[in-house]
């Protein structure tokens, strides 16, 4: 009984990793929207974004003001007790001490050079601690052992599974500059060709009245095959041996 309850339990979690969710991104001019949803659209949440905020822009004008205004008082404070010294010290001048001699016992109580320690020694013999490799040592280890093109392969199979199948962009963009918008329509017609369709290029004036539209889905299961299978390859396992201070052989 319990092994078929455990088999049905299996069952259950595989058949809700094979079901793939869908997202779909929404952007206007200093707003995204982001929404998941699961089971054709039983689940779903939504998420939207405010790229620009009008009040925090105003608090943030208010906030350099005053920091303006603390400057200058700041600045004014410091005047006032520069004055005041200089006013004293010509007043009353004080006598430079002479400086004090050591005594002939205080020089025999003087600690040698050579036992001396530096306060960096001190730290490292008390700590005790042993640190692992520094990070570039780790780049240059996952370089060198493949991991990095593991890495890579990985994220290419993710990014093709995930793409997303509608891509629509609506509106007007402009630099202000004829060269460099030639130049992004040109990237963008070369990379995005049935995206930008609908672009409208101004060549004159600045412009940014873009709408854009984008839908996707991915298949939990196969997301993670790929990342188990690149966690448990000879070159991931070589490199956390290598990072918790081990040798390079994983």
């Amino acid at each position: 009984m319990i092994v078929e309850i455990l088999l049905a339990l299996l069952g259950l979690v595989i058949l809700l990793l094979l079901l793939p969710f869908s997202y779909s991104l929404s952007f206007e001019k200093w707003k995204l929207e982001i929404r998941i949803s699961l089971l054709l659209g039983l689940i779903s949440k939504r998420k939207t974004f405010s790229l620009h905020d009008e009040e925090a822009s105003a608090e943030g004008e208010d906030s350099e003001k005053a920091l303006e205004e603390l400057d200058a008082a700041l600045d004014a404070l410091e005047a006032r007790v520069k004055g005041r010294e200089e006013s004293s010290a010509e007043g009353n001048p004080i006598e430079k001490a002479a400086p004090l001699e050591m005594g002939k016992e205080e020089k025999r109580k003087e600690v040698p050079f050579s036992e001396k320690k530096s306060f960096r020694e001190e730290e490292i013999s008390n700590s005790g601690e042993k640190k692992g490799p520094s990070y570039l040592s780790q780049i240059c280890f996952a370089l060198e052992n493949g991991l990095a093109e593991r890495f890579l392969e990985s994220l290419s199979l993710l990014i093709a599974h995930g793409f997303p199948r509608t891509l629509e962009f609506k509106g007007g963009l402009g630099l202000g500059d004829p060269m460099p918008t030639g130049v992004l329509c040109g990237m963008v017609y070369s990379f995005l060709p049935k995206a930008a369709e609908e672009i409208r290029w101004n060549y004159v004036d600045k412009e940014c009245t873009l709408t854009g539209k984008s839908e996707g889905r991915l298949i939990p299961l196969y997301v993670l095959y790929i990342l188990i299978k690149l966690a448990l390859s000879k070159p991931a396992r070589e490199f956390w041996h290598f990072r918790q201070g081990g040798n390079d052989n994983g």
